[in-house]
């Protein structure tokens, strides 16, 4: 569901893995180019290889720059149920907020995403988000910001 052009929610996702979040987001930014959805999802990989995306208790933030986007897109993935282990020292992952930027994105755009990503320093924010159990509550916290 589009909160609008940037902005896509996911509300009650059954992903259970690390490598089915990935593959997920590769779908949603690749449609039917294999090559391209494969080419996200190592991406996404030697991102968490350079270090941890955990942003909060039970919230990753996977991000990627990446010159196979069409669009850059901020998803927020809030799952049906925890994954249990996403690696070796992370678990209990709850929700996932998505930064797809493009490459040579736009000055206005890469602004507007760079707004949004102050607002995940805000823990009562990161907390409502968690807290939302309606898809609709969870889209209000969204847009409020």
């Amino acid at each position: 569901m589009d909160v609008n052009s940037i902005y896509q929610v996911y509300f009650d996702c059954e992903l259970k893995t690390k490598d089915e979040v990935h593959s997920f987001i590769s779908e949603v930014v690749s449609q039917d180019n294999p090559l391209q959805k494969e080419e996200v999802i190592k991406q996404l990989n030697e991102r968490e290889k350079i270090g941890s995306t955990l942003i909060a208790e039970h919230v990753m933030l996977p991000h990627i720059e990446s010159d196979q986007l069409e669009k850059s897109q901020v998803l927020f993935i809030r799952l049906a149920n925890p994954i249990e282990a996403w690696d070796s020292k992370t678990k209990d992952i709850r929700l996932l907020i998505v930064i797809l930027l493009k490459k040579n994105e736009s000055v206005q755009i890469k602004k507007e995403i760079a707004l949004f990503t102050r607002t995940l320093a805000d823990d009562e924010y990161i907390n409502r988000l968690l807290n939302s159990n309606e898809k609709e509550e969870f889209i209000k916290e969204i847009i409020k910001n």
